[in-house]
């Protein structure tokens, strides 16, 4: 990058006249003033907030009513209540937090007194479809009612089974059919007779063959002799000489002749028999008719106003064509196997009903919580077995329902992580909230071939999903449907202001958590602690977390300590210890990191001064504690076009947000020594010893002044360590993590020896953020140790350096013997070399 601006290139053209410039408003502004004399630093007071005990009256959390309310989250409520409470399609709730600020514990809150107040609920259920058997019907009923229709269905089956049966045993039934029966065998026999006639002067009778199976059928015999004779016995008659070869021939021949008409009769007679069994079906029918008939007019009475007037009619017709069912005969084998491969049992199964969702004890509109959001567990799926064949076989009653139908009319809470992690459970769902209609289909069934397709079911549900802010974007910008699917978002916030309610509502918290788990109680000086390391995770002095999962964690392991200290409520040591025995528990990495400082492995200076070299301050993460630790921060400046080298970038090991904070330098560097004359530098920046990546532009402030005093030639104390962010007017910008900056750094310099020159320079803005341990305290208030906070980058300068700043005069130079005289004074130096060996090229 080149410093210098595209309209005023360095090379090439001579220095701009001073009186060329006027002077900007920007100079007579007191934010803008540079400092002269060094800041003083700040009073021991100003570096930690603490709770003061009076303020509760209790002598222990035992005496507090526990808190049973939601605190700090009013905005996320009311997102809530806005979203439950509208019943209109698409006005799901995602909310989005940080894990442990109380979300699911406050939803749930929200909406337990919304879902008392709906009563509107529906059964569902599927049966069988009797047209179409791979389309199971849907049934819907008011809640309670398909429980009563299921019962009233299977007592009516069972009584026509009963019934029916009992009247193919009455004498009146067996008198008709015998009837029927008498009818059909006389017409037989008049059909046989009438055939034999036919034959009789062929010299031919009718006779019967038993078949190895034990049936028979009808066959010609010819009468030799007066005896019936089988065609087949003929040629033994002829060999006998009982019977002439000729009349033999003519017999077959006959023989062959009748066999035709003989066919003829056979289908006579096989349409005879079947009319008389559908005689005696017709008969069967019309007899159970009635009572089936009576059964079914009185479940379409007993539910009317139910969507089951076309299922009881479909029922009837059936059990009417196949009532031969209902006779003793297959009372008795339910196993026995009916055209088609079922069972009877098979055909009894479809008149019962398969009840997928039953709301009959339901008071309040359901509210479900699936931790575990697979297909099936939303959605539902459909089971399947095989059958005797091994094909793959599925009916209306392995139908099972899924949380969505479980929570019609209420509320269904999923993680949107879960539910991302599955794209076909995320696609489902989308399907369902746009057009609000759910089919249940086994997961396998979606991408081959569907066994049944059950008819689609109306859902009326309202999905709250949780995540955090990251993933609301990301839907947002790519789901086109997502905001109509979502139209209410509910953050919740992870801090809220310290106030004394607020203080005194972390009582009954602690109260409320000791009374539920049996932890112990805490004294006021316990609850005093608790609040201090509440608010220091805040980050903020006036605010305070609500991250009440962690809260919880500290509480117990207070709690812990003290049952091992054999006390009967916990106090301030005891969370005091709770902490350190955290911190120890998590903090190898920092360890050995400050173990290869003070070996000199890593390669950090806390006494004497260096030109270009400044102690910037980081932040650890290891996924488990965030610590602070000093980094050495490297300048080197010479004469050239370069600009700004940033190493970092170039070895691909910083950021973006990194990368801004170094490209703003450049933009300071210009207003401030860039008026006068193009800049003609070539510099390079490093964090030494850094092989990881690094993030953030907390360091840019320390970037900045080792720039500065590479060119200034003027050496930085290496007992101060910096961090702080910079825009191009030199303002001072606010960073995270100030503690950890500061304890990492104290921690150095403690071990390698305080003396009363070392310190720390951060934003002023992050003064509201201090909440510095008692060592630091103690050595700030013996002044071994030192925090100043700036609000503009020149204030530093006679901290680091000792020499004033300087204060820019209305021709764009610096008084002599200021810092920033030296700097300006040294980019001259440059741009008449870059300016020199240009025209020697």
């Amino acid at each position: 990058m080149v410093v210098e601006s595209e309209n005023h290139p360095a090379s090439g053209r001579s220095s701009i006249p001073r009186m060329a410039f006027l002077l900007p408003r920007w100079f007579n502004n007191p934010r803008r003033a540079m400092a002269q004399t060094q800041l003083r630093p700040l009073d021991p007071d100003q570096l930690r907030w603490r709770c003061d005990e009076r303020m509760f009256t209790f002598r222990t959390t035992k005496e507090l009513v526990p808190l049973r309310g939601i605190v700090g989250q009013q905005r996320a409520i009311e997102a809530i209540k806005l979203g439950a409470a509208i019943e209109s399609r698409g006005f799901n709730i995602f909310v989005m937090s940080l894990l442990g600020t109380g979300r699911l514990t406050t939803i749930k809150q929200v909406l337990e007194p919304i879902a008392q107040q709906r009563r509107e609920f529906y059964d569902f259920a599927y049966v069988h479809n009797f047209a179409d058997p791979t389309m199971p019907r849907l049934l819907r009923f008011r809640a309670g009612r398909a429980r009563q229709f299921a019962r009233a269905l299977q007592e009516t089956l069972a009584f026509l089974r009963q019934r029916i049966a009992e009247l193919f045993r009455e004498e009146s039934f067996q008198r008709s059919r015998n009837a029927i029966s008498q009818r059909f065998r006389s017409k037989e026999a008049a059909l046989i007779e009438q055939f034999n006639k036919r034959i009789a002067p062929e010299g031919f009778t009718l006779g019967q063959l038993s078949q190895p199976d034990g049936s028979t059928h009808y066959d010609l015999f010819a009468v030799i002799r007066g005896k019936p004779t089988s065609i087949d016995q003929l040629g033994v008659l002829v060999s006998e000489g009982k019977l002439s070869e000729r009349r033999a021939e003519r017999l077959v021949r006959t023989y062959m002749r009748l066999r035709e008409e003989l066919a003829t009769m056979s289908y006579q007679g096989l349409e005879m028999q079947r009319a008389f069994e559908q005689a005696l079906l017709d008969h069967a029918r019309k007899a159970a008719s009635i009572i089936v008939s009576a059964a079914f007019d009185e479940l379409r009475e007993r539910f009317r106003g139910e969507s089951v007037t076309d299922f009881l009619s479909q029922c009837e017709q059936d059990i009417i064509a196949n009532v031969e069912l209902f006779s003793p005969q297959f009372a008795a084998s339910p196993e026995a196997e009916l055209p088609g491969g079922k069972t009877i049992a098979d055909k009894l199964k479809e008149y019962t009903v398969n009840i997928l969702v039953d709301n009959s004890q339901t008071l309040s509109a359901p509210i479900i919580i699936e931790t575990f959001p697979t297909y099936t567990n939303l959605f539902g799926t459909i089971e399947r077995r095989y059958d005797r064949s091994g094909m793959v076989h599925s009916d209306f009653t392995m139908i099972k329902a899924g949380d969505v139908l479980r929570a019609d009319g209420g509320y269904l809470i999923v993680n949107a992580n879960d539910v991302l992690n599955d794209p076909l459970v995320w696609q489902t769902l989308k399907r369902v909230l746009l057009y609000g209609k759910l089919e249940i289909q086994p997961p396998e069934g979606l991408g081959g071939t569907i066994v049944l397709k059950p008819e689609l079911i109306d859902v009326n549900v309202k999905v709250i999903m949780l995540g955090d802010y990251q993933t609301y974007l990301a839907l947002s910008a790519i789901e086109e449907d997502f905001n109509k699917m979502f139209k209410i978002a509910a953050e919740f916030d992870y801090e809220t202001d310290r106030s004394e309610k607020m203080l005194q509502n972390y009582a009954r918290f602690v109260a409320r958590l000791c009374e539920e788990e049996n932890v112990l109680h805490a004294r006021p000086s316990g609850v005093a602690a608790l609040i201090e390391w509440a608010v220091e995770r805040a980050e903020d002095k006036n605010k305070i977390t609500i991250n009440f999962s962690d809260v919880s964690d500290v509480i117990r392991e207070a709690s812990f300590v003290a049952r091992q200290q054999r006390k009967k409520y916990f106090d301030r040591d005891c969370v005091e210890e709770a902490l350190r025995l955290r911190r120890r528990r998590t903090e190898l990495q920092d360890v050995k990191i400050k173990s290869q400082i003070l070996h000199g492995v890593l390669m950090i200076d806390t006494h004497g001064e260096r030109i270009g070299q400044i102690n910037g301050l980081t932040v650890y993460s290891t996924g488990l504690v965030s610590f602070g630790k000093p980094a050495r921060i490297t300048a080197s400046t010479g004469a050239g076009n370069a600009g700004i080298i940033d190493i970092e970038h170039e070895a691909s090991l910083g950021g973006n947000i990194y990368r801004k904070g170094v490209l703003t330098i450049p933009g300071l560097l210009r207003e401030y020594f860039g008026q006068r004359r193009p800049l003609a530098l070539s510099a390079s920046i490093s964090f030494e010893q850094n092989y990881g990546g690094i993030e953030g532009d907390s360091a840019s402030l320390a970037e900045l002044y080792a720039i500065l005093s590479s060119l200034a030639r003027v050496p930085i104390k290496q007992a101060i360590a910096v961090t702080g962010s910079i825009n191009q007017k030199g303002d001072v910008q606010p960073v995270g993590g100030v503690n950890e900056k500061i304890i990492g750094f104290f921690e150095i310099c403690q071990q390698q020896g305080l003396d009363g020159m070392h310190g720390v320079i951060i934003p002023h803005q992050n003064i509201a953020d201090l909440m510095l341990p008692e060592p630091i305290l103690r050595a700030c208030s013996e002044g071994t140790f030192h925090v100043w906070a700036i609000r503009h980058f020149t204030e530093g300068i006679p901290i680091l350096t000792g020499m004033e700043a300087g204060s820019i005069l209305p021709d764009f130079t610096y008084p002599p013997d200021t810092f920033l005289h030296a700097v300006d004074q040294r980019l001259e130096e440059l741009a008449l070399v870059a300016r020199e060996y240009t025209r020697t090229l």
